[in-house]
C-alpha cells in the first residue's frame, strides 16, 4: 500500500509539471484543490480501514495538511496579483522535493506494510494485559546504577470462565515483547494463559507500564555478534563464557516471572491469574529465549512441556574444554520440540567435534521431537517477517538468512500449528 500511494503522488506531481509546461503556468490554485482532496481521501480511507494504522500514514497526512495550509496562505496573499510567468526550473525543483518529501513521509508504510494477520482457530476471545515486576533479589547488571532488575511481562488469555494451562514465552536477542503475537493468540484462543516476557537491555526495546522505554544494552548487541562465524579458540572461549552470562541472566528472568505468576495465582483474585491452571504447564522461546526455555525446563519439576524454535540450547553446556563445549550428559527430564529451518539443520549436521548440542540433547532426552521448516530464515519463526519484510531481510547474519524465501504468512501459521499441537498434547492430553 505505501508503493502504491507513493506511485500516485509521483504520478500527480509529475502530471502537475507536464501540464505546467504545455500551459506555461503553474496551476497553483488547481494544486491546491488537488491537495485538499487527496487529503480528505486519505482521512477517509484511514477512517474506513483500507489504509490500516495512523503511525504508517500519520506523516504523509500530516504533510498534506501543512502543504494545504501554506498553499491556501500563498494563494491569499496573493491573489490580487498577476501570475508571474513560469519559472520551469522551479516547478521541476518544486517537483522533486514534494516527491522526495512523500517518500520519507512514507517510510513506516514501507517499513511496516499493511499485511493479513493469521487467522486463530480458537474459539474463545482473547484478552491482553502487562505487567512490570521488579524482581528484589537481583541488582540490574546492565546498568551502574544500583537499581534492582526489572521486567515486563504481557499476557494473552482467553476471557471465558475457567482454568487453562499456563505458558511462558521468551523472544531472542534483540527480539521484543510483541515478536510472537499470532502464536500467543493462538495459544490463547484455543484455551491457554500465555505470558511474554520482555528482557530487559536484551530486548530491542521494552516498555515498561509507567511508559519507561528500556533499549538493548550496546555491550549487549556487541556479544551477541562479537566472533560470528569465528574458528579460533580463544574466540569461541568468549563466546561460550559470554552465553553463560546471558543465560544466567535469562533463566532468572524466567524463573522470577514464572515464579510470581504462580504465587498471584495462588494468592489473586484478578484476570489473569484467575484463569491459570498452576498444574499444567509449558514453555517456548526463539533463538536466545528457546535456549532459555530449555534450559529452565531442566532447572525445574514443575515444567510439563518445552518447545525450542531454532535455539541452540546454550543451558545444556556445562563446561569447555579442548577448545569446545561440554554437553550435559543427564537426559533432558520434559517433553521437548525442536523446531528448525532446513538451513541451520544441514549446517548443524555437519559439525564435527561433539556435534551440534540440540542433537545430543535430542539423544538422550526421554521424550524428544524434532521439526524442520524447509525455505525459512530465523526470523521467520516471529512475526517480523509479516510486520516488516525488509527489517527482517537485513537482520539477518553472516551465517543464517533472516527471512527465507518461504511464505512468511504460511510459515509463521505452520509454526504455530505445531506449537498448539505440541502444547495440547502434553498440556491438554
Amino acid at each position: 500500500m505505501g508503493m502504491l500511494l507513493f506511485g500516485v503522488v509521483l504520478c500527480v506531481e509529475m502530471g502537475f509539471v507536464i501540464w505546467a509546461f504545455v500551459a506555461k503556468r503553474a496551476h497553483m490554485a488547481e494544486k491546491e484543490v488537488v491537495r485538499i482532496g487527496c487529503f480528505l481521501l486519505a482521512i477517509v480511507l484511514l477512517a474506513s480501514g483500507v489504509l490500516q494504522g495512523t503511525a504508517r500514514y500519520g506523516m504523509l497526512i500530516t504533510v498534506l495538511g501543512i502543504q494545504i495550509v501554506l498553499g491556501g496562505i500563498h494563494l491569499y496573499r496573493n491573489r490580487k496579483k498577476e501570475e508571474q510567468p513560469l519559472k520551469s526550473g522551479r516547478v521541476v525543483a518544486v517537483m522533486i522535493e514534494n516527491i522526495l518529501l512523500y517518500g520519507f513521509a512514507l517510510i513506516p508504510a514501507f517499513l511496516f506494510p499493511q499485511y493479513t494477520e493469521p487467522e486463530v482457530t480458537g474459539n474463545h476471545e482473547v484478552a491482553t494485559k502487562e505487567y512490570t515486576w521488579v524482581d528484589t533479589s537481583r541488582v540490574e547488571t546492565y546498568t551502574d546504577t544500583g537499581e534492582n532488575r526489572e521486567l515486563t511481562v504481557k499476557f494473552w488469555y482467553p476471557k471465558d470462565e475457567g482454568a487453562y494451562p499456563l505458558i511462558i514465552f521468551s523472544h531472542g536477542a534483540m527480539g521484543v515483547i510483541d515478536s510472537n503475537t499470532s502464536t500467543c493468540m493462538e495459544l490463547a484462543s484455543n484455551g491457554y494463559v500465555v505470558a511474554s516476557i520482555g528482557h530487559t537491555y536484551q530486548a530491542m526495546y521494552v516498555k515498561n507500564t509507567d511508559g519507561k522505554v528500556f533499549v538493548a544494552s550496546q555491550d549487549f548487541i556487541n556479544q551477541v555478534y562479537e566472533g560470528n562465524g569465528t574458528d579460533d579458540p580463544e574466540m569461541e572461549k568468549i563466546i561460550y563464557e559470554n552465553s553463560q552470562k546471558w543465560m544466567e541472566i535469562r533463566t532468572a528472568d524466567e524463573n522470577f516471572v514464572l515464579d510470581t505468576i504462580l504465587q498471584e495465582t495462588e494468592t489473586g483474585a484478578e484476570e489473569p491469574f484467575i484463569r491459570i491452571d498452576s498444574e499444567k504447564i509449558g514453555l517456548f522461546g526463539h533463538s536466545l529465549g528457546g535456549a532459555t526455555s530449555v534450559a529452565v525446563g531442566r532447572q525445574r519439576q514443575d515444567i510439563d512441556a518445552v518447545i525450542d524454535l531454532e535455539g541452540t540450547m546454550l543451558g545444556e553446556y556445562v563446561g569447555f574444554e579442548n577448545g569446545t563445549e561440554v554437553f550435559d550428559d543427564k537426559p533432558y527430564p520434559v517433553p521437548l520440540l525442536d523446531v528448525n529451518s532446513a538451513e541451520v539443520d544441514a549446517e548443524a549436521k555437519k559439525m564435527t567435534g561433539n556435534g551440534y548440542v540440540n542433537f545430543y540433547v535430542g539423544a538422550y532426552a526421554k521424550d524428544y521431537h524434532y521439526e524442520i521448516i524447509e525455505g525459512a530464515g530465523h526470523l521467520n519463526f516471529t512475526d517480523l517477517p509479516l510486520v516488516s519484510p525488509f527489517l527482517a531481510k537485513q537482520l539477518g547474519t553472516a551465517e543464517h538468512a533472516g527471512m527465507g524465501d518461504v511464505d512468511a504468512k504460511a510459515c509463521i501459521e505452520q509454526i504455530n500449528s505445531m506449537v498448539l499441537d505440541f502444547f495440547d498434547d502434553y498440556l491438554k492430553e
